[in-house]
């Protein structure tokens, strides 16, 4: 078996890694990361991670595979690959443990308010703040209890936490650990002191969190979001942090990179993070093998982690 794949971006781990995985699998790799019309044509799979992949790229090259070396594939053109037979394949839950762990840090790093006393004794200040706030004891709502919702859960309740969830399918594995569902995402958020973000972005949710589920946050209340930066109306978030109506811990944004005339850069009571919630070395290790894996069960006619045949 002798198969081509076009690399167009990054995987952050070193090539050579990536060359001598894909060897193993019968697959020649053509690194391409800046090439508008990238070679060879007609690969047997593009790889690529979260660059945006138009149609009209996608009609020049001519895979017949999309890898996508990520969980979430809103990066490439869904409706032309289905239209042109394109199969689109992801990564799930590659990164589950490690998206999960920095939401508890965000969460942390908001209450404790590390980032503030950081500043101030590099500044030279010896600031004692009236006080952090402890995390056990704290209501956690969990949007979305997929495998990373509920990772993210696991690990909140090992902090003493008492977890609420809201999410298009109820799990058992949320209830066993102590989960219990609410009936609607406003009541997520009036319950949550922290609301933790973990549904896909998709067509359904795209801006599914503004001004009526934020406005149900208390003051006191922290949003977490780890997911997409799309799920969230940035606009109203971006207003009402200014206003002091909540405080957030934000790794995802509606443009990334962030405008820096964006005002949620400017927001109080937030922590920011460049979208590495995903990145760390045992994740990304993780995703170029079944990455690498996916172009082998495509090539088999295995639906695994297909998604393009999807609804």
């Amino acid at each position: 078996m002798s198969l081509n794949a076009v690399i167009t971006q990054g995987l952050g781990v070193p090539k050579e890694t990536v060359e001598a995985l894909a060897k193993e699998r019968g697959i020649t790799v053509h690194w391409q990361e800046d090439a508008a019309e990238p070679k060879p044509a007609n690969p047997d799979a593009l790889i690529m991670v979260n660059k945006k992949t138009t149609g009209e790229f996608l009609g020049k090259l001519k895979p017949k595979m999309v890898a996508v070396a990520f969980t979430g594939y809103d990066a490439v053109d869904m409706k032309f690959c289905k239209e042109n037979k394109i199969a689109v394949y992801n990564v799930p839950a590659y990164s589950s443990d490690s998206v999960a762990e920095l939401a508890v840090g965000l969460a942390l790093a908001v209450y404790r308010e590390i980032p503030i006393a950081d500043k101030a004794i590099r500044e030279g200040k010896w600031v004692i703040s009236a006080g952090g706030t402890e995390l056990k004891g704290k209501t956690i709502g969990i949007l979305g209890t997929g495998t990373i919702g509920i990772a993210t859960a696991k690990l909140f309740k090992a902090f003493g936490c008492k977890l609420i969830g809201w999410s298009r399918s109820e799990k058992k594995e949320f209830t066993d650990i102590g989960g219990t569902y609410v009936k609607t995402k406003e009541d997520l958020f009036a319950g949550a002191d922290v609301v933790s973000l973990h549904v896909p972005c998709n067509a359904h949710t795209m801006g599914c969190v503004g001004e009526a589920e934020l406005s149900k946050l208390k003051s006191s209340s922290v949003l977490i979001n780890v997911g997409r930066g799309g799920l969230v109306q940035q606009e109203v978030l971006a207003k009402m942090l200014h206003e002091k109506k909540f405080r957030a811990g934000l790794d995802v944004f509606k443009q990334e990179p962030v405008d820096p005339k964006d005002p949620i850069l400017t927001a109080p009571n937030c922590v920011l993070t460049p979208h590495v919630a995903y990145k760390t070395t045992e994740a990304l290790a993780r995703r170029v093998i079944v990455t690498l894996d996916n172009i082998v069960s495509f090539s088999k006619s295995s639906d695994v982690n297909r998604v393009d045949t999807k609804a």
